[in-house]
């Protein structure tokens, strides 16, 4: 995955993936359009991040960075022989 620290904000990063990142150590990555649907598409990553609150420990306060997750070139579906 790579990140991309030009996206600041949640509209910014369609098309992409928000990597969550807590103090402990714990990631997830989600879409930022579930993000958008709770805090707003024009919510700023930064102030995003010190509302959430971690699954694993229970703290709040999370870095979110977009990143690009890379497709896959081959086929995305089995041959079907006919």
């Amino acid at each position: 995955m790579r990140a991309l620290p030009h996206v600041k904000k949640l509209n910014d990063a369609f098309g992409h993936f928000v990597q969550i990142t807590c103090k402990c150590g714990a990631t997830r990555t989600t879409e930022p359009d579930a993000l958008a649907r709770l805090c707003g598409p024009s919510a700023m990553l930064e102030v995003v991040g010190e509302h959430m609150r971690c699954s694993k420990c229970g703290t709040k306060g999370a870095e979110l960075v977009a990143v690009s997750i890379p497709r896959s070139r081959g086929r995305s579906f089995p041959c079907i022989p006919r």
